[in-house]
């Protein structure tokens, strides 16, 4: 009677234990509905049901950056020059904005350079507004004098004109006639005089004001590289993005050389994840299958994605060879990667299909090949069955038993 006691106890607690191990399992893994506890104490059973295997590949994966998401920037300074980096606001890892102010270099030189350059241009455009408020006055005053000469010149050779002719009436002495002459001469000259000097004026003024135009301009022009170069010293994000890494520090010098860069900037959201499939698998996966993720990072989250690209060249580690699949990532999910992430995939390969199925657990293998232990009232049967499909938890049963038949699980 006592051992029968303890047996019965025994069983009660392997029953117990064996549930609640199912519910501890939950938060991986969700037993199938046709797997239940048998009435005989230490075994688990489940039916052969009719429903949908999903085939997937199970690849280890690394986050990799998308291709071009990395950007190395450094100041647009001209060729061969070099500046010490004053400031620099960003370290690793922080997240910037398009536009965010990066880093400064030390322009107090360009900044004297400037200083100097507008006072000579305000020199210049001085000298220039003098000149263009007194060309109008003295050229006015010159053409005054012009008119004056004129006005004289056409007086001399009428009063000639009527000298010559009283002369030829001789009303008019031969010595005045002459005085005449030399007065309409010297008028005509006098004339002559003016408008060259009126010319010269226009001329003067003209050319001055073209040569301070000239040198105003120039002064400007340095005025504006001066500033561009100030303007360069200044170093911004041009797009939204993390900081990937920082190559320079303050005090140091900066140039303008790509192999110098002072940081380098990671694109918001520009991560893909780089799968090693086994060529074994390689041959079921295609580009726009989709992608189930997991993360250490995240246990609790279902990334998912999308094969993009498979890349030709294999991959050998430790006498395995694989290759290569591109995963895009959802981008609702990008946020929860970081570079150089491991990660378990999932790549859907196919499944669909309604088929007859049994957990793994079910299925046992002999050299003849792989049975069930099908339950009957007697006890367990060993059946031999052909397969199909297998995933990690399912097995597709093509032929050997029916549907609703009772297989034990192995514990």
């Amino acid at each position: 009677m006592k051992n029968r006691l303890v047996r019965a106890c025994a069983a009660l607690v392997l029953v117990l234990g064996l549930t609640s191990l199912g519910w501890c399992a939950r938060g991986w893994w969700q037993p199938p509905s046709s797997v239940s506890i048998a009435s005989a104490p230490g075994t688990a059973t489940a039916k052969v049901v009719r429903g949908t295997i999903e085939q997937t590949v199970r690849a280890r994966g690394t986050v990799k950056p998308a291709p071009n998401a990395l950007v190395r920037i450094g100041f647009p300074m001209p060729k061969d020059v070099s500046r010490r980096i004053r400031t620099l606001r960003v370290v690793e890892g922080d997240a910037v904005k398009a536009g965010t102010l990066l880093a400064e270099l030390d322009t107090s030189d360009l900044t004297a350079t400037l200083q100097q350059l507008r006072g000579d241009a305000a020199v210049v455009q001085t000298r220039l507004e003098a000149l263009r408020t007194l060309a109008p006055q003295e050229i006015h005053l010159a053409e005054t004098v012009r008119d004056q000469a004129s006005s004289q010149a056409d007086l001399a050779v009428s009063s000639l004109e009527r000298g010559a002719a009283l002369r030829a009436r001789a009303l008019l002495p031969e010595q005045e006639y002459d005085a005449l002459a030399s007065e309409a001469k010297v008028a005509r000259a006098r004339l002559a005089n003016a408008e060259a000097g009126l010319n010269q004026v226009k001329t003067r003024f003209t050319t001055d004001i073209a040569t301070l135009e000239a040198q105003l301009n120039q002064a400007r022009a340095s005025i504006r590289n001066t500033e561009v170069q100030i303007e360069w010293s200044t170093l911004h994000t041009p797009f939204d993005g993390i900081v990937f890494a920082v190559h320079q520090r303050p005090g140091e010098l900066a140039s303008n050389q790509p192999s110098s860069p002072v940081l380098t900037l990671l694109k918001a959201n520009q991560l893909q994840v780089q799968l090693y499939i086994d060529e074994t698998d390689f041959g079921k996966v295609r580009t726009g299958q989709e992608v189930v993720l997991q993360t250490e990072a995240h246990p609790g989250e279902r990334l998912m994605g999308t094969v993009i690209r498979l890349l030709p060249q294999p991959i050998l580690q430790e006498n395995v060879v694989y290759y290569l699949a591109l995963v895009d990532v959802q981008e609702a999910h990008r946020g929860l990667l970081r570079a150089e992430m491991t990660t378990l995939a999932f790549v859907q390969t196919g499944g669909g299909d309604q088929v007859l199925w049994v957990p793994a657990a079910a299925l046992r293998s002999r050299p003849d090949g792989w049975y069930v232990r099908r339950v009957t009232a007697t006890g367990s049967v060993d059946t031999p069955v052909q397969i199909g499909m297998r995933t990690e938890g399912q097995v597709e049963i093509r032929s050997g038993i029916a549907e609703g038949t009772e297989v034990l699980l192995e514990r």
